[in-house]
């Protein structure tokens, strides 16, 4: 028998017809002509239309804007020409254009920028120089744009007293929010007079910034105590199907995105910020785990949580338990640079508000730096937790395991399969909806997982301003540890008759 050979063969990608690049960066040379530089396609030409670069100087303007989503979306070039842009629309400008290390920013803009834009134009004359040791590039017009790393708050803080017109944030979520938003808060600002300065986030969801990246720039979401405001923020979806400069030097491209495993496929390809994998807590759901807040009846029992802070915020939690063993978080509770005492009396005033006495907390589960010395000067300092029982708080030291913690949290949280026939049930645990616990669960919700150990939470730190950090994360759990885990049929709701063949069994 004749074995016959069978040939797969690949579909032909279509042809992509690149459509005309509108010229952004470009130099008039001495015999008239003209040099282009940088020319965008249409989705960068959309985000670059935002800046004030191609804004008459009375209009207004954008001076945060996200680009990206997907791989392929063609964000580092943006990046690139915008900053060049800047160098050349304001002379003596400066510029900067992050990524996370030294390394990256070299061999993602640095070597590109060099192909990309010479130092000569064609005419001979020198349009800028490049210093390697300063990672520093010098316009002939006096500008300057610099190539930097920011791995951390260390490496933001090494850039005090310099100052930017414009910054470029490549891959945005690789930065924790502190270290950005103290850049732009105190670097930015106009260094010319015709500057207007801005802000550019190119980036792929995921990632520890995932979660400052999607509030501010997805869900639109802004805190006017902080200076955030609807119309300073904009977001450009970009996707591989808009860079079809790619898409013709690499049609296979997007068959090697096909291949990613969950969530990169949806973070890589699609640019889908709702993925949930690579957070901590995927199963909080606003419209399941947020409920109105109630009186607490007079039989349910209470206890509270405590995760300590001075520098950080503290974070009090105080939660009720039903007849069926549902748990709710009645209130968050948060502050910083409060000694026990002043934080002590706040708390029980806020008590107080909700009718709730403290000798009600059965018990008030706390980290362990509560217990902990502090001495000086030769003074004896009572500590934390005995402070706060001279309050009348009755303090135990929490179960402070991280990994067991988050998993006993989220079999707390879980409610898909858990309802009768494995149909989507309720929670066991859920908060009341006041500002303390919206905030709560606002950091619940985006808390991402710690890379480098996927079984626990990322540990992650407020910023200079108090803001962001794990404190309320903290506290839950020390809550939520106190109580055994749920039963894996502990809240389904069951229904019998007082004449179903089970009762009268029991009767016989």
């Amino acid at each position: 028998m004749t074995e016959l050979a069978t040939e797969i063969r690949r579909p032909e990608p279509e042809r992509v017809e690149i459509p005309p690049l509108r010229p952004v960066v470009r130099v008039k040379l001495e015999d008239g002509s003209w040099q282009t530089i940088y020319g965008l396609q249409p989705q960068q030409n959309l985000a670059y239309s935002l800046t004030p670069l191609d804004r008459p100087p009375d209009r207004p303007y954008v001076k945060h804007i996200g680009y990206g989503g997907s791989a392929g979306g063609g964000k580092s070039f943006l990046v690139r020409a915008v900053a060049a842009a800047v160098a050349l629309a304001w002379p003596g400008s400066t510029g900067i254009i992050f990524r996370r290390t030294k390394g990256e920013v070299k061999a993602n803009h640095v070597i590109k920028f060099r192909e990309e834009c010479p130092e000569k134009l064609a005419d001979g004359r020198r349009l800028y120089t490049y210093n390697g040791q300063d990672l520093l590039a010098t316009w002939a017009n006096g500008s300057r744009t610099y190539f930097g790393f920011l791995r951390d708050m260390d490496d933001a803080q090494t850039h005090q007293g310099v100052e930017y017109d414009f910054m470029g944030f490549e891959e945005a979520t690789h930065y924790d929010w502190g270290s950005v938003r103290w850049l732009v808060g105190n670097r930015l600002r106009a260094t010319v007079d015709m500057a207007r300065p801005f802000a550019i986030y190119p980036s792929n969801p995921g990632s520890k910034g995932h979660h400052w990246y999607k509030r501010l720039f997805i869900e639109r979401r802004y805190n006017p105590d902080m200076e955030e405001y609807p119309e300073d923020y904009a977001f450009v979806q970009a996707k591989l199907e808009h860079n079809f400069i790619l898409l013709q030097r690499d049609p296979t491209y997007i068959r090697m995105l096909n291949t990613l495993p969950e969530p990169y496929l949806s973070w890589m390809r699609d640019g889908d910020w709702d993925a949930g994998e690579g957070l901590a807590l995927t199963m909080l759901d606003r419209r399941r785990h947020l409920v109105p807040m109630f009186q607490v009846p007079e039989h349910w029992r209470l206890f509270g949580a405590f995760d300590w802070g001075f520098a950080h915020p503290y974070s009090f939690g105080w939660y009720a338990v039903n007849e069926d063993g549902r748990i709710f978080k009645c209130d968050t509770i948060t502050g910083r640079h409060q000694v026990p005492d002043e934080f002590c009396e706040k708390i029980t005033m806020r008590l107080k508000e909700r009718g709730i006495q403290v000798d009600r907390l059965q018990y008030v589960t706390a980290g362990h730096d509560c217990w902990a010395d502090r001495k000086a000067l030769g003074e004896n300092v009572p500590q934390t937790q005995e402070v706060m029982r001279s309050w009348g708080f009755r303090m135990v030291q929490a179960n402070i395991s991280r990994i067991a913690g988050l998993n006993n949290l989220r079999k707390w949280l879980q409610w898909e399969g858990t309802g009768p026939g494995g149909k989507d049930g309720e929670p066991g645990f859920t908060f009341m909806r006041t500002d303390g616990n919206e905030a709560c669960f606002d950091q619940l919700e985006n808390l991402p997982t710690d890379p480098d150990s996927p079984e626990d939470a990322l540990k992650q730190n407020a910023d200079l301003f108090g803001t962001g950090g794990d404190d309320a994360y903290d506290e839950t759990r020390y809550g939520m540890a106190s109580r055994p885990s749920p039963s894996p049929d502990q809240f389904i709701k069951t229904t019998t008759s007082p004449w179903s063949p089970e009762a009268l069994a029991y009767e016989a």
